[in-house]
């Protein structure tokens, strides 16, 4: 069971890393249409209506497709006051516990998500900016990234499940969950 488990999770990291590294562009087109409208504005007296609305879809893009290459990465923010007081065994049953917690709401999420997806797609609801986009397309961004979140930490939970005792005598939890080269 574990072979199968620690290729799929490798597959996963690939993916990960190239889900962060669209995000890292969706950040440098960001930063130029925002520098653009800036010089657009200041500069050359001209309209930007377009810069906002193309800058917020690329916030949602980054923001909730990006969280799930980052809970999968490990890069994500947390408090570890309480893992510092704990075993090896305190620490993996707190790494389940959250890792329930993170999936759970993570599903929770994606449910609302899809549903709001689903609407905008069946009443063919479209934004009032200039370029009158379907909202569906803006709106899968949160439930991609729900869904993906939601799959990454039910892997997770599997390695943390299926680690063998023999296994964890060599590696710590820390490593087990956050992975050795992370």
């Amino acid at each position: 069971m574990r072979q199968p488990l620690d290729r799929f999770a490798r597959g996963l990291d690939v993916f990960c890393k190239g889900v962060a590294l669209s995000v890292g562009v969706a950040v440098i087109a960001t930063v130029a249409v925002i520098s653009y409208g800036v010089l657009a504005r200041e500069a050359l007296h001209l309209s930007d209506v377009w810069v906002t609305e193309v800058t917020t879809y690329l916030m949602a893009y980054m923001t909730f497709v990006g969280m799930a290459a980052l809970a999968w990465q490990s890069r994500h923010l947390k408090v570890d006051v309480l893992s510092h007081h704990l075993g090896e065994r305190g620490k993996r049953a707190l790494a389940v516990v959250s890792t329930l917690i993170v999936t759970a709401v993570a599903l929770a999420i994606a449910v609302l998500a899809v549903q709001f997806w689903w609407d905008a797609y069946t009443s063919g609801e479209r934004s009032w900016g200039m370029f009158s986009l379907p909202l569906w397309i803006p709106y899968s961004c949160l439930a991609a990234g729900a869904l993906m979140l939601a799959f990454v930490q039910l892997v997770r939970l599997a390695v943390i499940v299926c680690a063998r005792r023999e296994v964890l005598h060599e590696v710590s939890v820390d490593e087990l969950v956050l992975g050795r080269d992370k």
